[in-house]
C-alpha cells in the first residue's frame, strides 16, 4: 500500500486564478505536496494590503508546512504573520512584487519588468505557471475525443479583456474580429478561450464568425480545455493584456502572435518589447506561420534557483 505524502506546502490564495496558478506551478516543479489555503481578507484589508493585520488566522492550524507560497498583495499580511509565528521553521516564497521590502520573505520572484532588487530576489522575463509535459499530456488525453474530430491545423486564440493598461475599445474589438476572421479564411481551425474580462459584444461576434466552421469555443463555462489547447496547437494568437497567458504559450513552445493593441503601461510595454526583441512573440501582420525561438521555462528556472537555497 502506497503511503500518502504529508502536506509540506501551503499556497496562500486570495482567489486570483492567475496568481494561484503561478504558485501551483512552482509547487509542482519543486515536487511539493501542497494545500491551497483560501483567505478572506474582508473589505478593510482588501484596501490596505499589503499593509494591515490579517483576519481569521485561526484557520491556520497545525501541522505546519515547511514551505509557504503566496502571490498578490492581499496575501502579504498572511505571509508575514505566518513567518513571524513560525520563523525559521518555514521557508516563505512570494511571487510578484510584494509592494513592501523583500526581506519580509525568504525568497521573492518578480518579473524583470518590475525591476525589483534585493539580496533574496530572483527575476525572469517570463512568469511561472503550470505548463508542463505531464499536465499537457494528461489534458490532451482527456480532450482527445473532442479534438480528434476537428481538422488540423489548430490555432489557439486567447482573448482577455480590459485592464488598466488596455482599453479594448470598439475600434480594437473590430480589429480583433477582423484578424480572427482572416485567420479562419486562411484555413486555421480556431480553438478559442475568452476571459471573464472579455467584452460581451466581442464574445458574441467571435461566436458569429466561427459558427459555421469547425472550432472549439470556451467561454468560462464547464471544463476548461486551456492546457489541451496549448498541447495540440503549434501557433497561438493572444491579446497582450495578460503576462501569464503570453508566458504560458511561449513556455508551451507555441509560436505566439499578439494583437497589436494600444498599451498604456510602461511596465507592460517594456515586457512586450523585450519579448519581441527575444523573438518570443510577433505582432500579427499578414499571414500566421510557425516561427522558431529559443525555449524558455521560468518555472523551472525559479525552482532550480530555490533548490540551491534550501
Amino acid at each position: 500500500m502506497t503511503q500518502k505524502r504529508s502536506i509540506n506546502c501551503w499556497i496562500i490564495s486570495s482567489g486570483l486564478i492567475g496568481c494561484e496558478n503561478q504558485c501551483i506551478g512552482l509547487a509542482e516543479e519543486l515536487n511539493l505536496n501542497y494545500e491551497i489555503k483560501k483567505i478572506n481578507p474582508g473589505k478593510i484589508l482588501s484596501i490596505t494590503a499589503p499593509y494591515g493585520k490579517p483576519i481569521k488566522v485561526r484557520d491556520f492550524i497545525e501541522p505546519w508546512p515547511k514551505f509557504i507560497i503566496g502571490s498578490g498583495r492581499k496575501t502579504v499580511p498572511y505571509m508575514k504573520y505566518l513567518k513571524s509565528k513560525l520563523e525559521d521553521d518555514i521557508f516563505t516564497i512570494f511571487l510578484q512584487d510584494p509592494k513592501i521590502k523583500t526581506n519580509n520573505f525568504d525568497f521573492v520572484w518578480a518579473p524583470l519588468h518590475d525591476e525589483i532588487k534585493g539580496a533574496n530576489t530572483f527575476s525572469t522575463l517570463l512568469s511561472p505557471g503550470r505548463v508542463s509535459q505531464y499536465l499537457i499530456t494528461k489534458e490532451l488525453t482527456k480532450w482527445n475525443n473532442i479534438f480528434s474530430i476537428l481538422p488540423e491545423p489548430f490555432l489557439t486564440i486567447l482573448i482577455g479583456g480590459k485592464t488598466k493598461a488596455f482599453s479594448f475599445n470598439k475600434k480594437e474589438c473590430f480589429y480583433i474580429l477582423e484578424t480572427i476572421s482572416r485567420s479562419v479564411k486562411d484555413g486555421w481551425t480556431p480553438l478559442i478561450s475568452t476571459s471573464r474580462r472579455t467584452p460581451q459584444f466581442l464574445k458574441k461576434e467571435i461566436k458569429n464568425i466561427v459558427s459555421n466552421i469547425p472550432h472549439y469555443f470556451y467561454d468560462n463555462n464547464g471544463d476548461n480545455p486551456y492546457y489541451a489547447f496549448l498541447g495540440i496547437s503549434n501557433v497561438a494568437l493572444v491579446t497582450p493584456d495578460s503576462v501569464n497567458m503570453l508566458s504560458e504559450t511561449i513556455t508551451a513552445d507555441l509560436s505566439t502572435y499578439i494583437f497589436d493593441l494600444e498599451c498604456r503601461s510602461q511596465r507592460i510595454s517594456k515586457f512586450l518589447t523585450k519579448l519581441e526583441k527575444e523573438n518570443f512573440i510577433k505582432k500579427i501582420n499578414g499571414k500566421i506561420i510557425k516561427f522558431h525561438f529559443k525555449k524558455s521555462n521560468a518555472t523551472k528556472e525559479i525552482a532550480d534557483y530555490i533548490s540551491k537555497l534550501i
